[in-house]
């Protein structure tokens, strides 16, 4: 369940200057047998910063990923889809500042959150571009989803002239056609009003950008896909369409409702609506009702979207749902494919306030490699092979136990439902061939025997070092990826988020 509507409209009024911006580089950290050591990969330096990869090329069994990825016409020549879901008021770069004087280091969690936005965790900066910044960094932003098997940007937006998540739009759509025509937006459109907004503005918005390529449409239709469009009747819905029709634009609804299921809508829904999704669940435990909503969707002859979720805490309210490290992005993602989801959409794409998958300070590339392994098992329906090893690692920067400074932070962070909070160290393996996983946390090693394939690899975090996530074979250790994130033994600002790193050793 997505936050509240009061704070959501509250981020709005007091984050304006947020969205003046755009996207930022993915700078890739790459794992090597060198612990800590860090290496963008080709394309982020050549766009970022024209400079080219100081690794060869040359070198034998290399790739950003374990798996061979195939090319992107052959994963959009499937009728399986995925997108991500943009939130415009956290663009990369909000006024195209050095990253360590710009906003973001303003917004970061100091416990008493007034006037900012209580993050954890921030877009990876980048150095200071010239006059076209924004169109620049939205090109990167495509490319990177791209990159990962994404088809496109869920867009979401208000209605109102001076708003800046529409007013951004241009830009997206301009970075979508220098980059790739074939990347899809799909217009979301919001209800900043709520009961009493009207649909004049929603249909003029529509009639403007009508004509652009880049909007996603399904059989010849603009697709809607308004977050909590249960906030009005269907029939206000149908108005919007029906609107649109008398002036020649075809549109169909796939609404992100924010709770229930295809079964909890009434027929008059079934009638205004191409598919169901919904904004989802947090915790693993939870992802067994993907395929049961997919049944029921397609009982009723209609798609069905799966929201899929890496994880959701909000240090602005105190509200947290455990992930189990990476465990909810992967049952996610494998229930969508067994239950035979039509699309699917990751929540969010860059919402750092409650869940993101976007490259980030505190995780690097590292979620999007790992969707990106699902991706193409969603579009291909099998599983890619391992061509190569890769290492990835979440874990908290401290235990949730640790007590904090209550004089300072106003919120503590509590568990609001489904799975229980766990404390474990992460080491995801994408092996090749087998080996043995090793652990290393101070004096703690722990280790475990992995055959070929995915493997997660848990731990009980160990305060007081930087963890370190080892394969080793025959010869010794293949990767070995130190953490960048320290297990604190005091803190006074809680941290519940879990951070992440890693990738493959052909660098």
């Amino acid at each position: 369940m997505r936050r509240s509507t009061i704070i959501y409209t509250c981020l709005i009024v007091t984050g304006v200057l947020l969205l003046a911006g755009a996207f930022v580089a993915w700078p890739r950290e790459t794992a090597a047998i060198s612990p800590g050591t860090a290496s963008p990969s080709p394309s982020d330096l050549d766009i970022a910063s024209g400079v080219s990869d100081p690794s060869p090329s040359t070198a034998p069994n290399c790739g950003a990923f374990a798996f061979d990825k195939p090319s992107t016409a052959a994963l959009r020549s499937s009728k399986k889809k995925a997108f991500a879901f943009y939130f415009p008021p956290f663009p990369v770069s909000i006024e195209n500042k050095d990253p360590a004087s710009d906003s973001y280091t303003k917004w970061q969690f100091t416990g008493d959150a007034t006037g900012k936005y209580d993050l954890r965790d921030r877009p990876i900066g980048r150095p200071v571009r010239g006059n076209s910044w924004r169109q620049q960094d939205f090109e990167l932003e495509v490319k990177q989803a791209i990159a990962v098997g994404l088809d496109g940007f869920i867009w979401e937006y208000h209605t109102h002239a001076t708003d800046q998540r529409w007013n951004q739009l241009p830009a997206m759509l301009a970075a979508v056609k220098a980059v790739d025509p074939g990347f899809r937006i799909m217009l979301s459109p919001d209800l900043p009003q709520e009961a009493n907004t009207l649909p004049d503005g929603i249909i003029s918005d529509v009639l403007k950008v009508k004509d652009e390529p880049a909007l996603f449409r399904h059989e010849g239709s603009i697709v809607l896909a308004p977050f909590y469009p249960e906030r009005k009747a269907p029939s206000f819905w149908d108005g919007v369409r029906q609107s649109l029709s008398a002036q020649g634009v075809k549109t169909t609804m796939m609404p992100l409702f924010l709770d229930g299921t295809p079964d909890s809508r009434g027929p008059q829904w079934n009638n205004s609506v191409i598919g169901y999704s919904r904004w989802g669940s947090s915790w693993a435990g939870s992802a067994g009702s993907l395929a049961t909503m997919s049944s029921q969707a397609h009982q009723k002859s209609r798609l069905f979207m799966a929201p899929i979720v890496f994880e959701d805490t909000r240090t602005y309210s105190g509200q947290y749902w455990e992930s189990g490290n990476s465990a909810t992005l992967r049952a996610t993602m494998e229930k969508a494919i067994s239950g035979g989801a039509d699309w699917v959409y990751f929540r969010t794409w860059n919402d750092y306030t409650e869940s993101w998958m976007a490259p980030s300070a505190q995780r690097g590339h590292s979620v999007g490699d790992v969707a990106a392994y699902y991706l193409t098992w969603f579009k291909t329906g099998s599983r890619p092979a391992l061509k190569r090893d890769a290492v990835y690692y979440f874990h908290r920067s401290h235990h949730t136990s640790l007590g904090y400074d209550t004089s300072k932070q106003v919120k503590p962070m509590k568990l609001v439902q489904g799975d229980p909070v766990t404390n474990d160290v992460e080491l995801l393996a994408f092996l090749a061939t087998p080996g043995k996983l090793t652990i290393t946390q101070g004096g703690d090693v722990q280790t475990k025997d992995a055959e070929a394939g995915v493997t997660s690899f848990k731990v009980p975090l160990r305060a007081g070092n930087n963890p370190v996530f080892e394969l080793h074979r025959e010869t010794g250790a293949v990767i070995s990826v130190r953490s960048a994130t320290a297990t604190k033994t005091s803190i006074s600002l809680q941290d519940w988020m879990y951070h992440g790193g890693g990738g493959t050793a052909c660098r």
